[in-house]
């Protein structure tokens, strides 16, 4: 017990004792946060919300070019949708809301005929409440 209570004595003498044990206390909690993340591969957990949104975005796409390929002349279609980044959980009432769309991008069969263009125009515009001038139709080459 010797080197302890030698080493207790030194660590009395020692000035603004608060100051360094706070230090250490955040070396360890340091310490165990970068252990975990790296141990986890460096991957954050995602919220619920995030999960609820991507989902919604994912599926989103998917109906939309489904429903795009239904149309009339228009024959398989591909669609990108732009989401707006802002949009965030709302914490009143545990509710989300769904991200907003500020553009949409789809390269169809017909996209060379002008009566395609603007029945997935407005097809597009109707479903997600999106002015016609952010639809831009294209056709496959």
């Amino acid at each position: 017990m010797g080197k302890a209570s030698d080493f207790f004595k030194k660590l009395k003498k020692v000035k603004h004792i608060e100051i360094v044990a706070c230090g250490l206390l955040l070396v360890v909690v340091l310490s165990v946060y970068f252990l975990t993340v790296s141990c986890s591969g460096g991957k954050t957990e995602k919220t619920s919300a995030d999960i609820t949104n991507a989902d919604y975005c994912t599926s989103m796409q998917a109906r939309l070019e489904q429903i795009v390929s239904e149309i009339s002349g228009v024959g398989s279609a591909s669609v990108v949708i732009n989401w707006d980044k802002s949009v965030s959980s709302s914490f009143m009432n545990n509710a989300t809301e769904n991200p907003k769309a500020t553009g949409v991008l789809v390269v169809c069969d017909g996209g060379n005929s002008t009566k395609v263009k603007l029945d997935v125009i407005y097809a597009v515009s109707t479903l997600l409440d999106l002015s016609i001038e952010k639809i831009i139709v294209y056709p496959k080459s």
